[in-house]
């Protein structure tokens, strides 16, 4: 026979099993088949309960699979694993013509005779002529049983040398599938790990939106705002940015929205004081007023998704000349939403009614607003809100401005 042939196609075999059991079976269905053997066998450790099993049984003789477990303490696993008392391995492979030699014909010690003859009961039980072990650095992985030939020769030396050649690269092959196997495990425990990770942070980062969302609705509270709230900036704002023809899909319209709603979320660290006062606010007041822009990005910084909304709650008091606050950044500088913001704000809180004072004019808003493009707001902005407003809102706000005024006239101050 030719057996290099044999292990070569054993070889290619052997790639195309990522189980293990597979590959084991496979070996034993080509062992019993390709040597000609009355069976062959195969014995696998099992780490978890520390003894070796039956995977499978191939050939005329085969044994149920299910009736045999090997324990890792039994003389035979020992032997195998080099741990004898005495020599009885040849050519590193369990021969049970040799142990019946050495049974017979050799002087050893009464407990080395008992380990010999438990060796060969077990050999027998398993109608096994030879054991070879499939070892990988070190560790006995799984023992082939091999059968007589059907030809009733024995096994030669160059027999014996390529079942353990066989032997070998299953080991290899084994560990290398049960590596794979782990590492897929270990890839599917962080996957979920981090799937979990991630659902617990987008809760937490939910929650923590909600909290903000219930903060800048008491912001308006405390800002007095008796004439629309939140949903009608961020109505306005929306209904700019498509005007404007921006991109509002996903999460582009998320960041407006939110940015929408939480511009004055800083106004949360200013002073009633100061928040409500009637009187106009003196330096040292306006210094603090002034502080709000910066107080919300940082206490939006916690939203790890939202940091370009902090960016725009940062920036929507910046001017398009400037001459605004913080940083004082002007033109493409400040982000569009920003100056979205800034518009549709003014003009709300111009016509809106506050504690100290009644809304403002619809015609009197709008003034400004035209007056102060180029300078505190966005030309395109202001030019889209406008178009907004007269083809989808003025009906609206000439209704509610009618409610609050009447035929009174306007007040003097100027909306802050």
């Amino acid at each position: 026979m030719n057996y290099q042939e044999v292990l070569k196609n054993a070889a290619r075999s052997m790639v195309r099993f990522k189980n293990p059991h597979h590959l084991l079976r496979m070996i034993a269905r080509f062992i019993a088949k390709e040597v000609h053997l009355t069976h062959a066998s195969i014995l696998l450790h099992d780490s978890v309960r520390n003894r070796y099993i039956f995977i499978d049984s191939k050939g005329e003789l085969k044994i149920p699979v299910r009736l045999i477990r090997v324990d890792a303490d039994h003389p035979l696993i020992r032997c195998l694993q080099g741990k004898c008392e005495v020599r009885i391995l040849k050519k590193d492979v369990l021969s049970l013509r040799h142990l019946d030699d050495i049974l017979n014909h050799f002087h050893t010690s009464p407990v080395s005779k008992l380990e010999v003859q438990k060796i060969i009961d077990l050999m027998k039980a398993l109608k096994a002529s030879l054991c070879v072990p499939s070892i990988y650095r070190g560790e006995l992985l799984g023992v082939l049983i091999l059968g007589t030939k059907r030809s009733g020769g024995d096994f030669t030396d160059e027999e014996i040398s390529h079942f353990q050649t066989l032997a070998h690269d299953a080991a290899m092959t084994i560990k290398t599938a049960a590596y794979q196997m782990e590492l897929l495990e270990r890839n599917k425990q962080l996957e979920e790990q981090v799937t979990e990770i991630t659902r617990l942070r987008k809760k937490e980062q939910e929650t923590y939106y909600q909290i903000m969302l219930s903060l800048a609705e008491e912001v308006r509270e405390k800002d007095d705002s008796t004439f629309g709230h939140l949903a009608a900036v961020e109505k306005l704002g929306v209904m700019t940015a498509e005007e404007m023809g921006m991109d509002l899909n996903g999460k582009k319209r998320d960041v407006l929205i939110a940015g929408l709603r939480l511009h004055d979320i800083g106004k949360i660290g200013i002073p009633d004081a100061i928040l409500k006062k009637e009187d106009s606010l003196n330096q040292e007041e306006w210094v603090i007023m002034k502080q709000h822009a910066a107080k919300g990005a940082k206490i939006l910084a916690p939203l790890a998704d939202f940091k370009e909304v902090a960016e725009i709650v940062h920036c929507h008091h910046e001017f398009y000349d400037g001459k605004g606050y913080p940083r004082g950044l002007k033109g493409d500088q400040i982000p569009i939403e920003s100056a979205i913001i800034s518009v549709v704000d003014a003009f709300h809180a111009m016509v809106s009614e506050r504690c100290y004072k009644k809304g403002y004019p619809l015609e009197f808003a709008i003034h400004e607003l035209e007056s102060n493009s180029g300078r505190q707001f966005h030309p395109k902005v202001v030019e889209a809100f406008m178009s907004v407003l007269k083809t989808k809102m003025l009906g609206y706000y000439e209704a509610r401005m009618h409610e609050i005024h009447g035929n009174n006239a306007i007040h003097e101050r100027k909306a802050s």
